[in-house]
């Protein structure tokens, strides 16, 4: 059996807003945000940051493995365990973090 490391995402939201819009260049100073600019969107971000599109993904590949695999689920006892699988967007559900 083959034994797989954990895999992780790490995100520097900082990083990635400086992507989208970089921060300020001396030859460019008007189409540009300052690094506290940066820092209060990536703070907002932090506070509103939606993982349901993660989570949804996630539910849906232990359907397919589940399928694929042969996993005994007559009783349909996975579903349940998968909240975001069948979630529409337009039904935010809150996750506590704590």
């Amino acid at each position: 059996m083959t034994v797989h490391p954990d895999y992780e995402i790490k995100i520097n939201i900082n990083e990635l807003i400086e992507k989208r819009i970089p921060c300020c260049d001396l030859l460019h100073p008007d189409h540009c945000l300052t690094e506290h600019q940066v820092s209060e969107i990536a703070h907002a971000v932090s506070k509103d940051l939606n993982l349901h599109d993660i989570y949804k993904q996630v539910d849906q590949h232990i359907m397919n493995y589940a399928t694929a695999a042969g996993v005994d689920n007559k009783s349909h006892w996975i579903e349940p365990n998968l909240p975001d699988l069948d979630r529409d967007m337009k039904e935010e559900v809150e996750i506590d973090f704590e």
